[in-house]
C-alpha cells in the first residue's frame, strides 16, 4: 500500500515534517507542524476510534462510506462545540452587563444612604 502525502489547509508548510499515521488498519502519511504531533495523534486516534466504532455497527457499509459518515459526524460534533461556545458567550455578555448594572445601583444606592445619613443626623 502506498502512502498518500496530504497537506493541511493551505498554509506554509515548509517546516513541516510527515508524519505517519495508521487509521482502520491503513497508513497514511500527513504533513505535520513542529510541535503539533500530539494533537495530530489524538485526533487520528479520535477519528480511528469512531470509524471503528462505526464500522462495528455497519458491517456491509465500505471504508469509503464509514469515512464520509464519520467526518460528517465529527464536522456535526465541532459545529455543535462552537455553537455552544457562542451562546456561552453570549450568556456570559449578558450577565456581566446585568453585573454592571448592580454595581452601579448599589454604588448610588450607598451614596444615596450616606447623604441620607448626613442629613439626618444634622
Amino acid at each position: 500500500m502506498s502512502d498518500k502525502e496530504l497537506t493541511n489547509d493551505g498554509n506554509d508548510l515548509g517546516s513541516a515534517k510527515p508524519a505517519r499515521l495508521r487509521i482502520l488498519d491503513k497508513e497514511v502519511q500527513i504533513a505535520c507542524k513542529p510541535g503539533e504531533e500530539d494533537d495530530l495523534m489524538q485526533a487520528a486516534a479520535y477519528i480511528d476510534k469512531s470509524m471503528r466504532d462505526l464500522r462495528k455497527r455497519n458491517t456491509t457499509s465500505s471504508i469509503e462510506k464509514i469515512a464520509i459518515v464519520t467526518a460528517i459526524n465529527t464536522a456535526h460534533a465541532l459545529l455543535k462545540s462552537r455553537s455552544q461556545e457562542t451562546l456561552d458567550d453570549t450568556v456570559l455578555e449578558r450577565v456581566s452587563a446585568i453585573n454592571d448594572k448592580l454595581d452601579q445601583m448599589l454604588s448610588n444606592s450607598e451614596v444615596d444612604n450616606a447623604s441620607g445619613s448626613t442629613s439626618g443626623s444634622s
